[in-house]
């Protein structure tokens, strides 16, 4: 009878692990479509802002999250649907897939990292930290990595009658802790981005420019973030239902991917329409202290002043062709213009300018031969 029952009590953790196994698969379908959904959109934009650019840091990452994904994904399809896989050739695809998603996900970490190391490209002090908290983080990660490493080889199913036909997936109660560090780390570095924004309203001044990455950064947080809350929120449940779909899918990894893609591509998409370098636009020391926003025409950035100042320039008493003469005080007044617009009405070649009627030039008086010129 105890045999009996310990065996019903086995068959029920397996059906239970089956099914878990099953949407953990579901899941991963789900995410390589969306990787494959998301890659057909943004190849033009990809072949137009990174295949001709020259070879460059961000060039290098860009390629590097864009293509490693989908083979990370294609060894976690092959080990969910791979028919007769042995356990030591599933542990080994599992530590594979594990150590390619940490990988690509720190690739993520740093496009984002160099990306504000560009914005703070004057403070090294803000560049350090950055920089210091993403080594950290990644070291921790592979530290608990190594420390659960054996936690990630699969158990073999040994029921009398039963014989799993693919690679089964152990459920762990440690490996929420390899997310932590993924959540401390886009939380500093999305409240990097957006420091620029809030030090200028401090201060009462808009950046358009800072307002657009802050948007743009984001959005990305917010997909990363609540992959990788959805990660570590099922890392530590102990239904496996929701246990392993949130490890073995690599959700994260997709989502993840998919979001700097894009955020690097919407960053080359408006330095190309501004005719400028990404990495000079991404510098907040050029645009950030103004408030601008782009022309009609490719190229053209309206930069609007506020303040009306007048000053007053004094010309002293100089002396031209010979002939002194004093010029007064003449008071000088700073108009407010707007640089770039070229339909503006006082400048030439626009409908409503009027060119200021011609003066007619003096001539000089003719004297003669021999004649002298008049003193005055």
């Amino acid at each position: 009878m105890a045999t009996a029952a310990n065996l019903q009590d086995e068959l029920k953790e397996l059906i239970v692990s089956l099914n878990a196994l099953e949407r953990a698969r579901y899941l991963s379908i789900a995410s390589m479509c969306c990787l494959l959904y998301d890659y057909m959109l943004t190849f033009d934009d990809e072949v137009r802002y990174f295949w001709d650019s020259s070879w460059s840091i961000s060039r290098a990452l860009f390629f590097f999250n864009r293509y490693v994904p989908f083979p990370v994904m294609i060894l976690c399809l092959f080990a969910f649907f791979a028919p007769g896989m042995s356990v030591l050739r599933c542990s080994r695809l599992i530590h594979t897939v594990f150590v390619s998603t940490i990988m690509a996900v720190a690739v993520v970490q740093a496009i984002i990292v160099l990306r504000i190391c560009y914005v703070y490209s004057k403070n090294l002090l803000v560049r350090g930290l950055v920089v210091g908290t993403f080594v950290t983080c990644s070291a921790i990660t592979l530290s608990f990595l190594g420390i659960i490493w054996h936690e990630l080889d699969p158990v073999a199913v040994d029921i009398p009658g039963i014989t799993i036909n693919s690679c089964s997936v152990p459920q762990s109660e440690e490996i929420w802790k390899l997310y932590v560090p993924n959540l401390v780390l886009h939380t500093i570095l999305y409240l990097a981005t957006t420091l620029p924004v809030l030090r200028l309203r401090a201060i009462g001044k808009q950046s358009q420019l800072m307002d657009r990455l802050a948007r743009d950064g984001g959005v990305f947080y917010f997909v990363v973030f609540a992959s990788a809350l959805f990660s570590t929120l099922g890392a530590l449940s102990s239904d496996p239902l929701i246990n392993v779909p949130a490890i073995y899918s690599d959700l994260l990894l997709v989502m993840s991917s998919v979001a700097i893609s894009r955020l690097m591509l919407g960053i080359h998409s408006l330095a190309a329409r501004l005719s400028v370098t990404p990495d000079w636009l991404l510098n907040n020391t050029e645009l950030g202290r103004v408030n601008w926003k782009p022309g009609l025409r490719a190229g053209e950035l309206i930069v609007e002043i506020e303040a009306v100042e007048e000053d007053e320039l004094e010309l002293n008493s100089v002396e031209g062709d010979g002939l002194p003469y004093d010029r007064a005080c003449t008071p000088v007044t700073v108009h407010t213009t707007r640089v770039g617009v070229l339909d503006h009405p006082d400048y030439p070649g626009t409908r409503d300018y009027k060119a200021p009627p011609r003066m007619p030039k003096k001539r000089r008086p003719s004297y003669g031969a021999g004649s002298e010129r008049p003193v005055f």
